[in-house]
């Protein structure tokens, strides 16, 4: 999945653009929120918070508890489709699940979304994708983590310094994730620490569409203790560009 594509302002519903901006305020952890906190993060008045916070409820996608709401189940479907229109349950699950056996280690599916990667699947069991905070559905930064740098890497480099320039790096990080990718596009892979003090350890691997166009990452997480480079090298990523080439069709 790329860029949106541009539609003239004529055929656009604002009041819809607003309400996808309150079930979008939900992400990254927001759980149990007031009209005010919800007005405060989309931008909007509460008035206006108010009554596309209450058209949602209506609709079973939010419920209040004490004048906080929370989404509900029903919003899992507004995702549904997508998922089962990508064969994500039927073929890139089976592929990933077996291919993780081999490696004794879960593999993380996660696909490009305009500047940011959104993860699609990953096993249940997967704990060290737990501990790192991703879910389905998570967003990830393209310029911060392996699994964005080995998306980014292939991407058009007018477009990475696009991403690179609104990433919220200095103009050093910035200047050194950019030589990073021109590393990871030769190398075929991304390797980074989750965190600054994380003893986790991501791979991140690029996934092609059958247009040989960039369309997502695999990945997997695991404690850098585990594997020294030439592991990584010789044992995972033959291993997870595999799973990349039978997953084509489905990107």
């Amino acid at each position: 999945m790329d860029q949106p594509s541009p539609v003239p302002d004529t055929e656009i519903s604002l009041t819809f653009v607003k309400g996808l901006e309150v079930l979008r305020a939900f992400e990254n952890g927001q759980t149990d929120m007031t009209v005010a906190d919800i007005a405060r993060l989309v931008g909007h008045t509460r008035a206006a918070t108010r009554r596309l916070v209450r058209t949602l409820e209506s609709l079973g996608y939010v419920r209040s508890i004490d004048q906080r709401y929370r989404l509900t189940a029903r919003a899992l479907k507004l995702g549904l489709g997508f998922l089962q229109s990508r064969s994500i349950g039927h073929l890139v699950g089976p592929v990933l699940r077996a291919e993780s056996i081999v490696i004794g280690e879960s593999i993380s599916l996660a696909l490009l979304d305009a500047d940011e990667a959104i993860y699609v699947f990953h096993n249940p069991a997967d704990k060290s994708a737990e501990m790192s905070g991703h879910t389905i559905g998570s967003s990830m930064s393209l310029a911060k983590t392996a699994t964005g740098q080995a998306i980014c890497a292939f991407l058009p480099q007018d477009r990475q310094q696009t991403i690179l320039s609104t990433s919220g790096l200095s103009d050093a990080e910035a200047h050194s994730v950019a030589h990073g990718l021109t590393e990871i596009q030769s190398q075929g892979f991304a390797l980074k620490d989750v965190t600054l003090n994380s003893d986790l350890r991501a791979l991140g691997v690029p996934a092609f569409n059958m247009d040989g166009q960039i369309a997502g990452a695999l990945s997997i997480v695991f404690p850098a203790s585990c594997y020294s480079l030439t592991q990584i090298q010789k044992d995972l990523v033959p291993h997870l560009q595999r799973c990349a080439t039978y997953l084509v069709s489905a990107l």
